[in-house]
């Protein structure tokens, strides 16, 4: 089943810097706007408001040593989180290290019963397919079995500035592994642009359409996979606000077209002859 994850740090500055909503505004709007689990930092009124609403809370942490793993994966022992996307290590941390860091956090999280998945994402030890890879190698030779990854494959298309017919070929370098991932970072992309706009004028962008053909893809290919007949994709429709730089300040409102792309996404997952139709 396709589940959508609604992300806080796009909410960040929203609607106005002066006049950011709190957090439990945040998250009753990424609830009604029909999300099925809220995703930011470990923070105990974010679970509370989530849980309130009907949501899962999905958290995330930087893995960075050893007392920052264990740390990270207490916290969400005692908040009940079950889910949490990892940032590890830095863009200098090197292979034999990030794999170290790797290990002790798959170790830890098995421990507690946690799912710690490791973004693939800028000023991380996976900054680049080629560091990913390698620790993904490393990991099975360790463990014989795929690391938990949140795939974020814009940061990959920017780094390669690859063009549309490439996606497929240079972004699923991983199948495997890709196949046996749960959590998913899906921000419209091109080879230049880490985010792009979904709408202009009321048509779907060219870009996005690019961009919904890839997801279509991906999609496909994990429902087709052994094993994720009863397992639940979970797909962050994500869309970075102008505060961080990923939105332009010309561009439309990150959250008006974060819930723009929920329908976009449930087309991909639903109708496998979908190739980026608006709805």
């Amino acid at each position: 089943m396709l589940r959508f994850v609604g992300n806080l740090w796009t909410l960040t500055g929203h609607p106005a810097p002066t006049e950011e909503w709190r957090i439990e505004r945040k998250i009753t709007e990424i609830a009604t706007a029909g999300f099925h689990a809220a995703t930011g930092a470990i923070d105990p009124v974010a679970v509370r408001c989530a849980r309130d609403s009907g949501l899962d809370f999905i958290g995330w942490f930087w893995a960075l040593d050893r007392d920052s793993i264990e740390g990270g994966v207490a916290q969400c022992a005692e908040l009940g989180i079950t889910r949490v996307t990892t940032f590890l290590g830095h863009h200098d941390t090197p292979a034999e290290e990030a794999l170290a860091l790797a290990i002790e956090l798959e170790a830890t999280a098995r421990a507690a019963g946690i799912h710690c998945a490791t973004e693939t994402h800028r000023n991380t030890a996976t900054e680049t397919p080629e560091k990913n890879a390698a620790l993904l190698a490393g990991f099975r030779r360790h463990f014989g079995s795929e690391m938990p990854v949140t795939w974020d494959f814009s940061h990959y298309a920017l780094v390669k500035h690859l063009m549309p017919d490439e996606y497929m070929t240079r972004l699923l370098t991983e199948p495997d592994n890709v196949c046996a991932a749960e959590l998913f970072h899906f921000r419209p992309f091109n080879g230049q642009h880490a985010q792009v706009p979904v709408y202009h004028a009321g048509e779907l962008t060219p870009e996005a359409r690019c961009f919904l053909n890839f997801v279509h893809e991906v999609m496909q290919r994990w429902r087709d996979a052994p094993g994720n007949t009863s397992r639940d994709m979970w797909v962050c429709p994500e869309m970075g606000p102008v505060a961080a730089g990923y939105a332009l300040s010309h561009q439309p409102e990150p959250w008006a077209e974060t819930c723009a792309l929920i329908p976009l996404l449930r087309q991909a997952w639903d109708d496998r002859d979908a190739i980026g139709r608006t709805p």
